[in-house]
């Protein structure tokens, strides 16, 4: 029995052909990989409504081809996540994740924590929690998983410790704060703007266990702060525009 199984989320799905599907998958147990699918247009038996962006699966494939991708030879849906496909703004989120952790990986290197961590965010996703909120404890909490990690303690030139309320500047270069009397005069594009309340929810998300996470309570503006901080470290260390940043929150 050549065959192996695995526990995996559907990050993209393409056509090939007039029949067949190439399916990148993050696993549990392989980290990102690709498969073709055949004949996946066309089943109604093995595959139908099963190799959809999202959805979580444990598939049965074959890894001996020496194309770079794999035979899927089964499926098995363990959630859909449905309510991703039919919300706009769910659906816009659940793709950034999914886009996030497709650039960030790469093929067979599995991080079990990274894998939880996007299932985590496609379940509150799935079950209402407010998209948003989930993209900015996932993305803290995936800069960290990276290596990333953002530095919120205080001013990265002169260590001041925000302890006169004054506001910050990100600094994506330096991934971290610079204070009012450290930063330029004018900000540039590539760096934003944060106020002492933003930083120090951003501190409490960076500490906080994820089941606890969801007690922290973001006002609009420290939302508008955290996204626009998030999409543009994400540019800089990525070198790479994600189309799905464009679209989140304009339901």
């Amino acid at each position: 029995m050549t065959s192996k199984k695995m526990t995996a989320i559907v990050l993209r799905v393409n056509d090939l052909g007039e029949s067949d599907k190439i399916v990148t998958f993050y696993s549990e147990q392989e980290g990102k990989l690709a498969g073709i699918a055949k004949g996946a247009k066309k089943s109604r038996k093995r595959f139908s409504n099963k190799l959809e962006i999202f959805s979580l699966l444990q598939v049965l494939y074959d890894d001996r081809s020496r194309s770079g991708l794999f035979r899927i030879d089964e499926a098995e849906l363990l959630n859909p996540f449905m309510s991703l496909r039919q919300h706009y703004d769910r659906y816009v989120s659940g793709v950034l994740a999914c886009e996030l952790v497709y650039y960030w990986s790469r093929d067979y290197d599995a991080d079990i924590n990274i894998f939880h961590l996007l299932l985590w965010a496609l379940q509150h996703i799935d079950r209402g929690s407010p998209p948003q909120m989930v993209q900015i404890f996932f993305q803290v909490k995936l800069y960290t998983l990276l290596g990333y990690k953002l530095h919120l303690a205080g001013c990265i030139k002169c260590e001041n410790d925000q302890a006169d309320g004054m506001p910050y500047i990100f600094h994506p270069v330096r991934h971290g704060m610079l204070c009012r009397n450290c930063s330029p005069e004018v900000v540039s594009r590539e760096q934003v703007s944060l106020s002492l309340n933003t930083v120090r929810l951003l501190q409490h998300a960076q500490d906080l266990p994820l089941e606890k996470i969801e007690r922290l309570r973001f006002s609009e503006t420290s939302i508008r702060e955290a996204l626009l901080l998030f999409k543009i470290y994400g540019h800089y260390l990525l070198q790479r525009e994600i189309t799905a940043w464009n679209f989140l929150g304009k339901s």
